[in-house]
């Protein structure tokens, strides 16, 4: 880049000492180039303000930006601006460069177009010190399944090598995910640059990992306008061969391809009518992790809160591995169950599907009253309709799994979830805070004390301008028993 800079900032200077002819300028760095050659597209443009265009192709050739520079020189007594936006592209046969539009000090300049002559060989002589390669772990694959795809890019040690890059890569009919960093080692006498990617295909039927592209920059000695002898880059891009990958269809309702397993647990077990109970539900396994989706959690007559599911994904030693952990706050003022989580997965290895559940959980809740008592579903299960919940409708309630959610996670989980991260919080906040959750057990039972914890939960987390007598909080939980 920083020789792009040098030139730009060298032709800027010999355009400041001639007349100007228009305000918008196209040129390349060569004309005629070598098929396979990279080709350096400046568009030059005076003024104070100026938007270039955005180009993608040239023809069906994919363009890159190099960046752009903004200069200033004096010309005719005057301070004149002038700013160079630079493109690259790499053509295999002849082709104009067509016109683009450039907003200048608002006012739209055309370039001039220009024909780009490219001429066969010269460029094997330095592509043969180069090789680029592709190779998948699997030649068939089901649909969402992961298809390890491992780049080489050889380079012989002694070639004069200034930069490679990887170019970004885009596929249709595929989700691509790039795996960590470039490896860089030495075999056979070449630098080997290795890149791992996996593609998870999104469709069935005979699809194509197309080429991956390389772009590098060769040193080149030349002498410059000034006839002192520089090294300059000369850019071409490598292609690789492609790779055709046979995609099978996955069975209807299923879309986990690897290997899974599932777990839940509920802790307390016993509660008193009101008490919050935690649930922490956990997927780990091998494959598409990110695709699980199980369906809300739905137990009649209990008040459900849902953390937002979090994922965490590796890859190692040639294994995509990753955890799925949803945590859930359940509060009812009668026993329940918690319904089995079921997973469905193909397994890739046998090609079927496999069904794993978990075991339903009693939860037994103190203080109801035999009628309160329901009667056991076994078949319940996440992942088969239930029916409609009778949300408890008393908004005191939605306060006390607030509550449960803060002993879940301490006061930081409560302020996120409220969306109020605070780095420091006051003292007096903190003892307010403790003060709600003293309270908050009761207001089921107790109208002081939901009329204290709207005003606590008003003045916290609101910002509401509530006067909070210390006095008063103290004598109604002294007597708060006898509600």
């Amino acid at each position: 880049m920083s020789g792009k800079i040098f030139k730009a900032t060298f032709m800027i200077s010999v355009l400041g000492l001639l007349p100007i002819l228009a305000s918008v300028r196209a040129s390349v760095d060569e004309n005629p180039v070598i098929s396979g050659e990279s080709v350096e597209l400046s568009i030059e443009a005076k003024g104070e303000h100026v938007k270039f265009p955005k180009i993608e192709k040239i023809g069906n050739i994919p363009v890159t930006e190099e960046g752009s520079q903004r200069f200033e020189h004096f010309e005719n007594n005057r301070t004149v601006v002038e700013w160079v936006k630079l493109y690259a592209f790499t053509p295999e046969r002849s082709i104009t460069i067509p016109s683009y539009a450039v907003v200048v000090d608002g006012k739209t300049k055309k370039t001039s177009p220009i024909f780009l002559q490219v001429k066969n060989g010269g460029g094997a002589d330095i592509k043969k010190d180069f090789r680029l390669e592709i190779e998948s772990d699997k030649k068939e694959a089901y649909v969402a399944e992961a298809v390890r795809v491992v780049a080489r890019f050889y380079e012989k040690k002694s070639a004069p090598v200034m930069n490679v890059e990887f170019l970004p890569i885009h596929y249709e009919n595929f989700w691509v995910k790039r795996i960590g960093g470039e490896k860089r080692y030495v075999k056979n006498g070449y630098l080997v640059h290795e890149i791992h990617y996996l593609f998870f295909p999104q469709k069935a039927g005979k699809l194509v990992v197309e080429p991956v592209s390389v772009k590098v920059a060769v040193a080149k000695k030349m002498r410059d306008a000034f006839g002192f002898i520089v090294r300059r880059p000369i850019w071409f891009t490598l292609k690789s061969e492609s790779i055709p990958l046979q995609v099978k269809p996955l069975p209807p309702d299923i879309n986990l391809v690897g290997h899974f397993k599932i777990g839940a647990e509920a802790h307390p077990r016993s509660v008193s009518a009101g008490e919050p109970v935690e649930l922490h539900v956990r997927v780990d396994g091998e494959g598409n992790i990110e695709d699980y989706d199980p369906l809300e959690l739905k137990i009649k007559g209990v008040t459900v809160y849902a953390d937002k599911p979090k994922l965490s994904q590796k890859y190692s030693h040639g294994i995509y591995r990753g955890k799925w952990e949803m945590n859930y706050v359940l509060i009812a003022q009668k026993p329940f169950t918690i319904p089995s989580f079921t997973l469905r997965y193909l397994d890739p290895s046998s090609g079927e599907v496999r069904t794993l559940e978990t075991s339903p959980i009693e939860i037994e809740v103190k203080g109801a009253t035999q009628k309160d008592i329901p009667v056991k579903d076994s078949k319940s299960k996440i992942g088969s309709p239930e029916p409609k919940i009778d949300f408890v409708k008393n908004s005191w309630l939605m306060l006390a799994f607030v509550f449960g959610m803060g002993t879940m996670y301490g006061a930081v989980s409560l302020a996120r979830f409220l969306g109020r991260k605070q780095k420091k919080r006051p003292k007096k906040i903190i003892k307010e805070k403790e003060m709600l959750q003293r309270v908050l057990p009761y207001v089921h039972r107790c109208p002081d004390a939901a009329i204290m914890a709207e005003n606590l939960y008003a003045k916290i987390y609101e910002g509401k301008p509530v006067k909070i007598d210390i006095k008063k909080f103290e004598s109604l939980m002294s007597k708060i028993d006898g509600c």
